[in-house]
């Protein structure tokens, strides 16, 4: 290297690494900000769709659960109507028939049966397990001296030979879901026990019976097989890996989703299984970690969202508090968070090696272009460093390229001006290099017959067009295709002429790629521009895909088979398609959009329910199967079914209702005539049984007597 290189060298070196550093940390630093905020943004969509399906879920299960437990319930007050009526009566035993039909129907159901203030005992229970067809009465009273005696039962519910008697008399009046019952005064449940026979988990429902008196008769009680829960919850799909389980506030298992015994020991050391003790280790942990946040679970009062860690892995819990009459349960759901994640990952990994790949394309571009810049940066710099250190006689030879000549010129004409302007002159060239540098754009300054003067940024367009023909001393004719190349000039002479700025896109076809670009035509001088060139390609494929989706959208709008709105909640519709407005007997949407100006008066037949469906809306931000009546256009009325949610801005103000409308008003009088059907069941068995009840009064020996000495009586009358 020779000295005057060496002398030269730190002062050019030092130029390109001030413009290179900066332009490189800049690239790092939004590369970074982009990757946090989209790693956030979809931390954020998976805690929304976990929060979502863990919600979803637990709604079904509590939903499931509320018919379970309202099934014994329900046949416990039917059995208590029929033993008040004296269509079941305990001490001289009768009605077994509807404790069959009961056990028939309910495969859940374990035991139906009544006992009475005489110690008498009626019932019909399940012969060995759950789902069993196969069942057995039960009684026992004075008659029996109070052993109970079992019965078989024939293919349609009556009763047949003895099946063997209990060995110990049996007082139904100090057990305990006879006492709760009388003690209480009203439907009770008893605590699970596991049942003698099968040592299934059980739970007993029991009611009192009162006569016309008001005074106690009996009570009646069924049992229910818990197990009929976990099959439940093993046959729902909770994420992949999930894992749901139902437990009592003192630990113990009701139901779980994990195919396992929910009882430990043999015989009488059975014991029910505690959720700490699963032999699920998603459900043991979930257990764990709640003992470890409260001290008690029946601090747990309302829904929780929690979530733990797991052998390194996040678990999304949700609990929620299950509650009738003194049943109270809670509802434990846990998914793991690589149920979501997988696919989320997968797709983060090639993102990150895509953006690496990016950036590292897009800091070898900077350290290219900064190169470039600074050449003849560099030989301005050179000079005015010569100048600033007192040089001013500096003499720069002419040069046969015309701006170089005229910089010449200039330096050797203000050497004694450079004093004053040399501070304007070196912010003028930091913001000149900031603009090059920003500035995305192809940027061509050119003549007004379309010569090229200069060519800045060639390599900021994917593959420009040719590189031979399009550099300086070339012209527009040559660099373009025939038709893009007049639209040019056009614009150039239109630019010339009027002094304002051009704009208009055009498409080019490079390598068999089509290449959108925008181009914008602004004067420099008498006969010259400056031509910025920018590709668009990605914003028009984006405002085409969004084009596209929105045709989508509204097709799926208005060929949709539900009704959808959007309404304010101000009871006015924003919005609804055709098939809402033809539910509600309107032509067209418009024509419903202007009639109905107040939704609570207009379509609510019970203005209740329109305050119900808004404070549903209020509290949980959604009102799911909501099923109200409301008039039609032509004042008939209907049953409505509808499935909506509150659209919140980001300060939680609701903007307006969304939703899908369904007309029931089918199934509603479906179900109304079922209703009806079973009403008239209900009188014809009634009927029957009266009938029966004459028949055998008729063919009694009493009977037969009294109707003899009527006929003796007749006949003396007759004679005398």
């Amino acid at each position: 290297m020779t000295g005057k290189t060496a002398k030269n060298f730190p002062g050019k070196f030092r130029l390109r690494t001030t413009l290179v550093v900066p332009f490189v940390l800049q690239i790092i630093a939004a590369f970074g900000l982009v990757g946090w905020i989209a790693y956030r943004s979809g931390q954020r969509a998976v805690n929304d769709v976990a929060s979502q399906l863990r919600t979803e879920l637990t709604h079904r299960i509590t939903e499931r659960l509320e018919s379970y437990v309202e099934i014994p319930k329900a046949i416990n007050r039917l059995n208590a109507i029929a033993f008040a009526q004296g269509d079941i009566n305990v001490s001289n035993p009768k009605g077994e028939h509807l404790f069959w039909q009961q056990m028939q129907i309910y495969p859940t159901l374990s035991f139906v049966y009544c006992g009475d203030e005489q110690g008498g005992f009626f019932g019909v229970r399940r012969f060995a397990e759950q789902d069993s067809t196969e069942v057995v009465l039960q009684l026992s009273n004075s008659d029996t001296n109070f052993i109970r005696q079992g019965f078989g039962f024939d293919a349609r519910g009556n009763r047949t030979v003895p099946m063997g008697n209990f060995d110990k008399p049996f007082d139904p009046r100090v057990r305990p879901w006879y006492q709760a019952a009388k003690a209480t005064g009203g439907e009770v449940w008893s605590e699970i026990y596991l049942a003698f026979s099968t040592l299934f988990p059980t739970v007993t429902a029991s009611t009192p019976v009162y006569d016309q008196a008001n005074t106690l008769i009996g009570v009646c009680a069924t049992d229910v097989f818990l197990p009929q829960l976990s099959i439940f919850l093993q046959n729902l799909e909770i994420g992949k890996t999930g894992s749901a389980f139902i437990m009592e506030r003192s630990g113990r298992l009701v139901a779980t989703s994990s195919v396992e015994s929910m009882v430990t020991g043999e015989g009488e050391k059975s014991e029910r299984l505690l959720a700490t003790a699963s032999t699920n280790s998603i459900i043991r942990a979930t257990a764990e970690d709640l003992n470890r946040r409260f001290s008690n679970l029946n601090e747990i009062q309302s829904v929780q969202q929690l979530d733990f860690n797991l052998n390194r892995e996040r678990q999304y819990i949700q609990v929620v508090p299950f509650q009738d009459s003194n049943l109270d349960w809670l509802v434990v759901l846990t998914i793991p968070e690589s149920d979501f994640m997988a696919q989320i990952d997968a797709s983060r990994r090639n993102a990150l090696w895509l953006s690496l790949g990016t950036l590292a394309s897009a800091i070898a571009i900077g350290i290219f272009t900064s190169r470039w810049v600074t050449k003849p940066i560099y030989r301005v710099s050179h000079a005015s460093d010569k100048l600033a250190q007192g040089e001013l006689n500096q003499y720069v030879k002419p040069s046969p390229i015309s701006e170089l000549d005229t910089l010449a010129s200039s330096f050797n004409t203000m050497a004694k001006q450079l004093q004053e302007s040399f501070d304007a002159l070196r912010q003028s060239e930091a913001t000149n290099r900031a603009i090059v540098t920003a500035i995305p754009d192809l940027m061509i300054r050119a003549k007004g017959d379309g010569t090229y003067l200069e060519i800045i940024g060639s390599d900021r367009l994917r593959g420009v067009h040719g590189v031979k023909q399009f550099s300086p001393g070339r012209t527009v004719q040559e660099s373009l295709p025939p038709d893009l190349a007049n639209q040019r000039m056009h614009y150039i002479q239109q630019a010339l002429t009027t002094g304002e700025l051009q704009i208009y896109e055009q498409r080019i076809t490079i390598n068999d790629q089509t290449q959108d670009e925008e181009v914008r035509i602004l004067v420099l001088g008498d006969d010259e521009v400056l031509i910025m060139v920018r590709d668009i390609t990605d914003r028009k494929q984006a405002e085409e895909s969004l084009r596209i989706a929105e045709e989508n959208y509204r097709s799926i709008f208005e060929n949709a088979l539900e009704g959808i709105f959007q309404s304010s909640p101000e009871g006015r519709f924003i919005n609804v398609n055709p098939a809402l407005a033809k539910i509600y007997g309107y032509d067209s949407p418009s024509e419903m959009l202007e009639s109905i100006t107040d939704i609570g008066k207009q379509l609510y037949v019970d203005p209740e329910k329109r305050f119900e469906f808004k404070t549903l809306l209020e509290k949980q931000d959604a009102a799911m199967d909501f099923e109200y009546r409301c008039y039609c256009k032509d004042g008939s009325i209907i049953w409505i079914q509808i499935d909506a949610r509150a659209v919140k801005d980001n300060r939680g103000k609701v903007l307006y209702y969304e939703g899908i409308v369904q007309d029931i008003t089918d199934r509603k009088r479906r179900e109304d005539e079922l209703r009806r059907q079973l009403e008239e069941l209900r009188i014809e068995i009634d009927q029957k049984t009266r009938e029966k009840e004459v028949a055998m009064l008729t063919e009694s020996s009493y009977f037969q007597e009294v109707q003899q000495e009527i006929a003796e009586v007749n006949l003396d009358e007759f004679w005398s």
